[in-house]
């Protein structure tokens, strides 16, 4: 998609392209940023955590998150930013019509995904925020890390009761519960993107109103592209090239 919007917006001389870094070749990947002056870099698992250490500077986002998805090289200077959660938010609000201030959520997840979403689910205003997981301890530390007084964490046998007084149910895990029932007042919000996921079809089931998480890739690439060119970030541009595949 960054390909696409540089082609569209008709910025010349820059590619997005991968690179497979093992976890032992972080910390030269990192210079190596310096070194061919690369402005940016997207950062995705398993290294969003074990890079923090090597940066010049961390956002706010970062700092609270604890993860790295976004990197900007200002003259050999890297900081790390996060933009996942902001573009959560910014889907959740912008692709469904859905302002979360207020609301009382479910949060499926504790992984890195699940951080940023909780953090920016608290600064976003709900009113209360309930965290389950299979590993419960992960869910617990989550809870700790967030340290407010509306988030608690959720046994697994108690999820079907809290889905009773719910507005909000976000999958942030690759599975997501089985034989899980929704209201059909709720919104359901799934990380995954690119495929009909079962929970989105349970919510379909409800007729509860459902989104996948295409907007979150989209929107939160947006930020970083902003980020590295300094322009405004072409969203409905770079929802395009996913258009014929989704």
């Amino acid at each position: 998609m960054h390909n696409f919007a540089f082609d569209k917006l008709g910025i010349k001389d820059w590619i997005y392209l991968p690179f497979h870094v093992k976890p032992k070749d972080l910390k030269a990947a990192v210079e190596d940023i310096r070194k061919l002056n690369i402005a940016g870099v997207n950062v995705t698992l398993p290294h969003k955590e074990a890079v923090l250490p090597l940066m010049n500077e961390l956002s706010p986002e970062a700092k609270k998150i604890g993860a790295v998805n976004t990197i900007i090289n200002d003259n050999g200077k890297l900081t790390g930013d996060n933009t996942d959660g902001m573009g959560f938010i910014s889907s959740l609000k912008a692709d469904g019509d859905f302002d979360p201030k207020g609301k009382r959520a479910i949060l499926w997840g504790a992984g890195g995904a699940a951080r940023a979403m909780a953090f920016s689910l608290l600064e976003a205003g709900v009113k209360s925020l309930s965290i389950a997981n299979r590993t419960p301890e992960r869910a617990k530390n989550l809870v700790a890390d967030l340290s407010h007084k509306s988030v608690q964490w959720l046994k697994m046998e108690d999820v079907a009761e809290t889905l009773i007084v719910s507005d909000l149910y976000v999958s942030a895990a690759p599975e997501s519960m089985k034989d899980i029932k929704f209201q059909p007042t709720m919104f359901i919000y799934d990380v995954v993107y690119g495929e009909f996921t079962p929970v989105l079809e349970a919510a379909k089931m409800a007729g509860a109103r459902c989104l996948g998480g295409l907007g979150m890739l989209v929107r939160q690439g947006a930020l970083s592209f902003s980020h590295w060119t300094g322009k405004e970030p072409p969203v409905s541009v770079m929802r395009e090239v996913f258009d014929a595949k989704f």
